[in-house]
């Protein structure tokens, strides 16, 4: 079943147009496999997502979560847009203050942040979510010793159950995430925290989960949340002046996937929010979130060159292809759909059912199973859809593949926005000891 969203175009050659650029003119001129972003999506699904909750609610900050991609040039397009930044290592925010993103529109969360993580964070003040009570006495020590006043949240567990894959549901009681709110730990924290001189608590921060596309769980996290701030101001007077709900937001990867707009989600979640300020008399805070997935998940292809295909009696034939789970693990990690076409043959009617392998030594080493395409043959050119989130970011180098390039398109043009690794590459920090010489 062909599946084009409304950012790409077929031309009369029947060839993927991505960007006003040609795919397969892509792939001749910079090689393969070779990741395509599109600018002006990546922008549009910015606008859109802001502009849902801005229309709804006074000061909205939109935090891009750089581990989705955080190619420098992606990041830049962001930050040029306005967004914020949502950052969890040291890279990631040492990327964040080269693209320009200030530290005042950066949040910092993660489970165990260093020292050295912590220290350039509240240097920059940077708002860190801090996730573990022995966290906040680290913060205390090292804002301490820098003489800052750090600014922080907490990041907490609501106890919430998202329809998504387990390995990134991670708004449940037992994730390793966050600081439990049914047993009363969360509220221990603020009130830790709300005696310290070193600290400043202005912020509350979940997030339950990604590639969601219901509503539902959403709304139950905007409820547990504000009445958590509502017991925050009466019982501690703490006044949250930064509700982090997190990211989240799913796209449709397969057909038949129903899309959450932002629009929907924003019509769901900000009602909750104006109805418990105005019930409990708090402070209105800044309303932010953290999308990845939803901004660049439908602006990147993976371009796959075809090597050799197999038949198999009375069973899918294997289409051999030169990207695989090194250049996307997702189809072998969760068990991720991405779909599939052959680029230079989009008008060709799909008969034959496929599977569509890569190029290394493993079994679980595919990219689809059972897709119905086009006949395939050595040296067709497949477009593996929706990668431009947690595609080339968990990229690897398993049997010594070097890592893909990756090219930004705009109009019609096409600029090379990561270099393909080289054999070189792969071995450049490898070093030979003495006694083997």
């Amino acid at each position: 079943m062909l599946m084009l969203k409304s950012h790409f175009e077929v031309d009369e050659q029947g060839h993927l147009i991505i960007g006003g650029c040609d795919s397969v003119e892509l792939a001749e001129r910079f090689g393969t496999p070779l990741y395509v972003v599109d600018e002006q999506r990546v922008r549009e699904n910015y606008r859109r997502f802001y502009r849902a909750f801005a229309r709804r609610w006074r000061d909205v900050m939109v935090c891009y979560a750089y581990k989705a991609n955080s190619n420098l040039a992606i990041c830049k397009i962001l930050q040029s847009e306005g967004a914020g930044a949502e950052v969890s290592s040291l890279c990631e925010l040492n990327i964040a203050r080269r693209v320009g993103v200030p530290g005042e529109r950066t949040v910092f969360n993660g489970n165990n942040k260093s020292s050295a993580e912590l220290e350039l964070a509240i240097a920059e003040d940077v708002l860190v979510n801090v996730d573990s009570l022995q966290e906040l006495h680290t913060v205390d020590r090292i804002a301490s010793r820098l003489g800052r006043r750090a600014r922080i949240g907490f990041r907490v567990n609501p106890d919430i159950s998202a329809p998504t894959h387990p390995y990134i549901a991670t708004g449940l009681r037992e994730s390793k995430f966050g600081l439990d709110v049914a047993s009363g730990q969360a509220l221990e924290a603020y009130r830790m925290a709300s005696g310290m001189e070193t600290v400043e608590v202005v912020g509350i921060h979940c997030h339950i989960g990604s590639q969601i596309l219901d509503p539902a769980p959403f709304e139950e996290e905007a409820e547990r949340l504000m009445a958590l701030v509502a017991q925050l101001k009466a019982e501690l007077d703490v006044d949250i002046r930064f509700l982090d709900m997190g990211g989240g937001l799913g796209i449709p990867y397969k057909p038949g996937d129903v899309e959450l707009h932002p629009e929907q989600l924003a019509s769901r979640v900000v009602p909750i929010i104006e109805r418990e300020v105005d019930e409990h008399g708090l402070v209105p805070p800044t309303l932010a979130f953290e999308p990845g997935r939803y901004i660049v998940g439908d602006a990147g292809v993976l371009l796959a060159r075809v090597g050799y295909c197999k038949e198999r009696q009375g069973m899918p034939g294997w289409v051999a292809v030169d990207a695989g789970m090194n250049a996307l693990i997702r189809p072998a990690l969760y068990g991720a759909y991405h779909h599939i076409e052959v680029a230079n043959k989009m008008t060709a009617e799909p008969e034959q059912v496929v599977n569509v392998a890569g190029p290394l030594c493993e079994s679980g080493d595919f990219l689809g199973k059972e897709r119905r395409l086009p006949r395939v043959e050595p040296g067709d050119l497949l477009a593996i859809f929706d990668v431009g989130a947690y595609g080339l970011a968990m990229s690897n180098q398993h049997t010594a593949q070097p890592r893909p390039a990756m090219v930004l398109v705009n109009s019609g043009r096409a600029e090379v926005v990561r270099l393909r690794e080289t054999c070189e590459d792969l071995t450049r920090l490898d070093r030979i000891p003495g006694w083997l010489t």
